[in-house]
């Protein structure tokens, strides 16, 4: 009793000291009794699998008791011999990743050469751990109807997961192109509490904790999400940890090759747009595996393309009527919200509007309402040309002309486009020398053009270009029946580039602002070589312009992580220690070339 609790001591204290390894093994464990319920002593159980031929093989302790720890998920039969008895063979037993099964082993007497075999159990129940979390394995990954073949859109078929995000994480990092990053709320913990791993391999993006990479859907063997009471080795998260695992080769040639159709021919019209929106989406590739050499060395390999073109609409868009772009408001619109005529605000204001109208203004004098210079500033409520600032005669082609009847505008004619090419390569090497290898790398590259990043009428087009790399190598080794080793380590890049303007509109000074040191105009502060853009100017009812942030984001995550499990009687102890390195590179390109915003809060017209 007294060995259990120092034992129990050590293992607490290792957990407060390490956030141990993230495992993507399982075990399996039970107890050899013969047909009177005696415990066999020295019994010889193995665990072998069918795919591969992979065997881990154990010796029952003193009560019985066996554990076979760190297998990989897959397939697997359990043997089991003793002398005097028969030999007890089970199929069928289906570990998952961090699985724990409990399968108790009943031996016959008999002679050695009679076998006694058994078909487990097909509804198996995990007893030995409390952690939460279900299991979603490559039939319902590739059964269910998935918009983008994302994994992490089945994330919400579990309990206490809320199924899409609220909007308040800010969705800077898109992932495979257009995916989701999976920051979803669970057991309502917050939305950047989740952790994200590929083969053990952290892959979370590290400002807003979303997944930075999505593998092939045809290529993932299962995934769990592990929503509560974590082990040690999940330190750091409260939401959840999602942990999946890539498919490995077996000695039997297996894979598909695939493509997903969509398009617009069964669409409907938007209700507010004048032609029908185009879409046309291409999913194409292929996962297989098998041999390099039989029993020992195994490959697999993926590709998924995707390439989609989908209408970009505005919508029905409140622009300046035809009269309005040459100055000619209605006389009663200079009023605020309640009505009341709005007037002059300031001296300075007063003479800027003298000099370029040619006659007095005077501070607090009605912007309208009058038909005589001298009682108002606009008689009958217009503007004179001359009195039309040098930027908004440089910047007014810029806004369109309305085309679905006075002040209405609607365009369904521009176009999304995305690109995306993502590969996977694994090799598996067993061992029984070195232990158990395993290597995986995976690339992904995409392009995102948006046709309206940010205005809401065309003209000002936006690109963003993503890169997401990571490399996982791993090793299980075991010491005796006794003790498993499981070193990892790992390292995951993702580079990207959002809203970047395509192409260059203009010259600054060309639309008639005053530009350089000194000046109440703009003074660029982008890069050098950042393309001269029109400026964001926002008004109530439509803006222009290109996005006004333009972000390059290059992460790079280090780990290495070792966990040591080692069977002391009927306890199994594991201890292991991690180490992170995380670094978040933030370079923002912030409205190089101003930012305005027009309200009409002065004259109660923002235009």
């Amino acid at each position: 009793m007294g060995f259990r609790n120092l034992a129990l001591a050590a293992l607490a204290a290792a957990c407060f000291v390490f956030h141990l390894s993230a495992d993507v093994t399982g075990a399996i464990q039970g107890t050899v009794r013969d047909t009177s319920h005696a415990v066999v002593v020295g019994a010889q159980v193995a665990a072998t699998n069918i795919d591969t031929n992979f065997t881990r093989q154990v010796v029952s302790g003193t009560e019985g008791e066996y554990r076979l720890l760190a297998l990989p998920p897959g397939h697997y039969k359990i043997t089991a011999t003793a002398p005097g008895f028969e030999q007890f063979v089970t199929t069928g037993v289906n570990l998952q990743v961090n699985d724990q099964l409990h399968i108790d082993i009943n031996l016959q007497v008999g002679a050695v050469r009679e076998a006694v075999t058994v078909e487990a159990n097909p509804v198996q129940v995990e007893t030995e751990s409390t952690q939460l979390g279900e299991v979603i394995g490559t039939k319902q990954i590739l059964s269910l109807p998935l918009n983008g073949r994302s994994f992490i859109d089945l994330l919400g078929l579990q309990a206490g997961v809320a199924p899409t995000t609220t909007g308040s994480i800010q969705q800077d990092r898109p992932v495979s192109g257009i995916l989701s990053a999976g920051n979803l709320s669970v057991n309502g913990q917050r939305e950047t509490a989740n952790a994200f791993l590929v083969n053990g391999g952290d892959v979370s993006e590290g400002r807003n904790n979303g997944a930075g990479l999505i593998p092939n859907l045809d290529s993932i063997q299962e995934f769990r999400l592990i929503t509560n009471s974590f082990d040690a080795e999940y330190g750091k998260f409260s939401g959840s940890v999602m942990n999946a695992i890539t498919k490995s080769g077996t000695n039997g040639f297996h894979g598909d090759v695939f493509e997903f159709l969509r398009n617009d021919k069964f669409d409907s019209r938007n209700f507010f747009d004048p032609t029908k929106a185009e879409l046309r989406r291409n999913q194409f590739g292929y996962a297989v595996g098998g041999p390099f050499i039989r029993n020992r060395l195994f490959w697999f390999t993926d590709y998924q393309g995707t390439r989609q073109v989908a209408g970009a609409s505005t919508g029905l868009v409140s622009v300046p009527t035809n009269d309005q772009r040459n100055g000619i408001f209605d006389a009663g619109s200079f009023v605020d919200a309640h009505g009341n005529p709005l007037t002059v605000t300031g001296d300075y204001w007063a003479q800027v509007l003298s000099s370029r109208l040619g006659y007095p203004v005077q501070n607090g004098e009605p912007y309208s309402g009058c038909s005589n210079p001298a009682d108002c500033v606009f008689p009958n409520g217009v503007i004179p040309a001359r009195a039309f600032a040098k930027p908004a005669i440089g910047t007014l082609s810029y806004i369109p002309l309305q085309n679905q009847g006075p002040g209405l505008y609607s365009n369904s004619s521009e176009k999304n486009t995305v690109r995306d090419d993502k590969m996977g390569q694994r090799v598996d090497f067993i061992n029984q020398m070195t232990g158990n290898w395993s290597f995986y790398y995976h690339y992904d590259d995409s392009t995102v053009d948006n046709a309206l990043p940010a205005a809401s009428v065309p003209g000002f087009p936006s690109t963003t270009p993503t890169r997401a790399q990571v490399a996982v190598m791993s090793n299980t080794r075991t010491f005796g029946p006794t003790q498993v080793n499981e070193f990892r380590v790992s390292f995951f890049r993702t580079a990207t580039v959002t809203d970047e303007p395509k192409g260059s509109f203009a010259k600054l000074s060309d639309l008639g602002f005053v530009t350089g040191p000194g000046t109440l105009g703009i003074i660029p502060s982008g890069p050098p070589n950042f393309p001269q853009t029109l400026p964001p100017l926002s008004f109530n009812s439509f803006s222009v312009g290109v996005p006004t942030l333009t972000t390059f984001q290059p992460n790079n995550t280090w780990m290495f992580s070792d966990g040591f499990s080692k069977v002391v009687g009927r306890h199994s102890m594991k201890f292991g220690g991690e180490f992170r390195y995380l670094q978040i590179n933030e370079r923002n390109t912030c409205a190089p070339n101003g930012d305005f915003s027009f309200d009409g809060s002065e004259t109660g017209i923002d235009f």
